[in-house]
């Protein structure tokens, strides 16, 4: 499959897999998302990549759902929601989660930027995550109206506590690099021309380990902590589909795209 949206690129046994679409700050959408799930999965079933690298292209590193084409939906269309533009969304981002969860190969995410909504969920996914001082955790989601999605309401939780999570997703708390660390979301804090050598670094030391013993490990963590991912990821993409239609998410999208505080 040839890709326009990202870049899949070898260093030995390591897979880099770069969200490149910094026009759109590597949103999901229906431009990158098929690209990402269609490379995650083809991984998946890669006997020669041992370990992946998960990073986006330019400053940014996932602004989560596309929420100016999901505004163009609803001035296009006049008084109907915006729910059929996330049911597409969703599914993507669905399946993204569930690839990088369920692939055998252990998952590292090189986080040159913020990582926002569904960014903050590839974070969680992933197995281990690094990241710059300038690196912003935004959980995004409810600041435009739209319910927790792509398994935060479980992942986040797993990872900080109920209250905690609880205070994060429902006042929009940011989190800076260093706080994310304290926090157990982060597995190191590098200076920006540090981020990929030390991603790489770790994949590559993650690829040299026992293929097959390493795999049954990330299953049984994730197992153990994700117990009803499909299940939640599901009931998250109905919320967020009713929340869409909301005169809510109308006027807070608008807000977000026309940068209004």
């Amino acid at each position: 499959m040839a890709y326009r949206y990202i870049r899949l690129e070898r260093q030995g046994p390591v897979a880099v897999l770069t969200m490149d679409n910094p026009a759109t700050a590597n949103a999901m959408d229906e431009d990158l998302g098929p690209e990402l799930v269609a490379a995650l999965e083809g991984l998946a079933l890669d006997r020669q990549a041992r370990a992946v690298v998960l990073t986006g292209a330019g400053p940014i590193f996932s602004g989560g759902g596309n929420i100016v084409k999901a505004q163009q939906y609803l001035e296009d269309h006049p008084g109907s929601g915006a729910s059929p533009v996330f049911e597409g969304y969703t599914k993507w981002v669905s399946r993204a989660v569930i690839a990088l969860t369920s692939m055998p190969q252990p998952v590292v995410a090189a986080v040159g930027g913020a990582a926002s909504g569904a960014g903050l969920a590839w974070i969680l996914a992933c197995d281990l995550a690094v990241a710059v001082p300038g690196a912003r955790l935004v959980p995004g989601f409810l600041a435009v109206g739209l319910v927790p999605a792509a398994g935060t309401t479980l992942g986040l939780g797993r990872l900080v506590g109920l209250a905690r999570a609880s205070e994060m997703l429902m006042l929009n708390r940011v989190l800076s690099a260093s706080q994310a660390l304290a926090l157990g979301l982060l597995h190191r804090v590098v200076e920006p021309d540090e981020l990929m050598p030390v991603a790489l670094e770790l994949a590559g030391r993650l690829a040299q380990g026992p293929r097959q013993a390493l795999a049954a490990s990330k299953a049984l963590l994730n197992r153990a902590g994700r117990a009803g991912l499909p299940g939640q990821l599901e009931d998250e993409r109905r919320a967020v589909m009713m929340a869409a239609d909301q005169p809510d998410f109308a006027h807070l999208a608008g807000r977000f795209v026309r940068k209004e505080p």
